[in-house]
């Protein structure tokens, strides 16, 4: 899992600060997957940051293998970027 989400994390490069990356490296590295899965998703939403349908549908397919709550990534929904 730590593969995958490193992968997840190498996507988010260009849209999280390098402060944001840190933070959510280090529960990685300690294998808290889903608490930095659920950080992802914080910073998403409570940063306002617009999200890709690759990024967000990333995020889902790995919060379901790892039985993450949906409304975590669901509300991002919103945000989107347009084509």
């Amino acid at each position: 899992m730590i593969g995958k989400m490193t992968l997840l994390l190498e996507m988010f490069q260009t849209s999280f600060s390098e402060d944001e990356l840190d933070d959510v490296w280090d529960f990685i590295q300690v294998n808290e997957n889903k608490l930095a899965l659920e950080t992802i998703c914080a910073i998403f939403f409570e940063m306002k940051k617009p999200i890709s349908r690759e990024q967000l549908d990333a995020i889902g397919k790995i919060g379901q293998v790892m039985t993450v709550d949906p409304y975590k990534w669901e509300r991002l929904e919103s945000q989107i970027l347009k084509d």
